[in-house]
């Protein structure tokens, strides 16, 4: 009876120390991981854009904007090639690739490390916030010179369509 007397009002459990750096480790590595993907669907976009853009062009001289009786002006083929050129500059800014991007941590940096588990959990959960920000800002800037772009898409095929009905 003793027994379950001290038992029942001993103070609970032992305590065990907090989770936040493992926490906060793991939602950086989310975090990245979402941020990777974000980078990869804008560039996956990208690319498709880059095709629209030539197609756009190719097709408007091949589709019937010039003709043997009445050619296509050559202000129009510069302006067409413009669109296209600056549309291919944006897209190969938004596709090229960035030496110091970081989307989860070094295991060389894991393995090399002298830190205890806590020590070593922190740092890399603060480094990686601290890389989070840096990728933000880039994915950020990268995407609205990929949205300028589409703008521009927008644009070459109204001027095509402008000028497919005014040679009509």
């Amino acid at each position: 009876m003793d027994e379950v007397a001290t038992q029942d009002s001993s103070p609970g459990p032992e305590a065990i120390p907090s989770d936040k750096y493992k926490l906060a480790y793991d939602a950086a590595v989310h975090a990245m991981s979402q941020q990777d993907t974000t980078l990869t669907n804008l560039r996956n976009r990208t690319t498709s854009l880059i095709t629209i853009a030539a197609l756009i062009g190719s097709f408007s001289s091949f589709f019937g904007l010039g003709t043997k009786d009445k050619p296509l002006p050559v202000w129009f083929a510069v302006v067409v090639i413009c669109f296209i050129v600056v549309i291919l500059l944006g897209a190969i800014y938004v596709l090229w690739p960035k030496s110091d991007w970081s989307f989860g941590p070094d295991p060389s940096q894991i393995l090399g490390s002298e830190y205890d588990d806590y020590n070593l959990t922190w740092a890399l959960a603060q480094g990686m916030a601290n890389h989070i920000v840096v990728n933000e800002k880039v994915i950020r800037y990268r995407g609205r010179v990929y949205s300028a772009c589409v703008v521009l898409l927008g644009a070459e095929a109204a001027f095509v369509v402008a000028a497919s009905l005014a040679t009509r």
